[in-house]
């Protein structure tokens, strides 16, 4: 039986299918990532990092408060720096009263921290409860302060969380279903590596 003129055609002109391997793509880059990941711990290992605790830490109008978690306690840095702003922005003497009295209590506790001569390490204290609970008071008070004041200023509570420090940082939560004012105050985590160090030499001053 005669082929037709196209089914001769197409049987002499038939092509296999171009097939493109991914396997030297995926080679390269499996190469690629284990040397940058070698590169990384060996920089982890003979470069440690320095974390600078600083007093201001701000994303937009929302300022950090934190708390290192170590695993022998915690070391609290607490904001200052806009602060005298938020005074300055309120009408109400009372509002003022509550700032100011903030601001020394603040401003004493981070001049602890720059004086210290020891090991940073050695400045991590174990969570005392009437501390938490003052801090989380004073947090939500600048805040509802800087809201009745139309002022954008908010503080949160950043974690920063050393290996073992996990049960520090649970001691502070525990401490926190305590009050209702922790309920208002939004909280962060980040994670710290153990070779990194801390800088207390650089704290910023509320007149910033």
């Amino acid at each position: 039986m005669a082929l037709s003129r196209a089914k001769r055609y197409a049987l002499y002109n038939q092509q296999d299918k171009l097939e493109i391997s991914l396997f030297p793509f995926l080679s390269i880059f499996l190469c690629v990532m284990g040397v940058l990941s070698f590169i990384n711990v060996l920089s982890s290992f003979s470069a440690p990092q320095k974390i600078e605790l600083t007093a201001q830490l701000e994303t937009g109008y929302k300022v950090a408060y934190q708390i290192f978690n170590l695993p022998d306690g915690i070391i609290s840095v607490p904001p200052t720096k806009y602060l005298r702003k938020l005074q300055t922005a309120t009408n109400n003497d009372d509002d003022k009263d509550t700032i100011e009295t903030i601001i020394l209590q603040r401003e004493s506790q981070l001049k602890k921290l720059e004086n210290h001569t020891g090991t940073v390490m050695a400045l991590a204290k174990d969570p005392d409860i009437d501390n938490v609970l003052n801090i989380m008071r004073n947090i939500r008070s600048l805040n509802e302060i800087a809201l009745r004041a139309n002022y954008l200023y908010e503080e949160f509570l950043l974690f920063g969380i050393y290996p073992n420090g996990g049960q520090a940082y649970q001691k502070v939560r525990d401490v926190m279903t305590l009050t209702e004012d922790s309920r208002a105050i939004s909280v962060g985590l980040e994670p710290l590596d153990s070779n990194w160090t801390l800088n207390l030499n650089k704290l910023n001053k509320a007149s910033q």
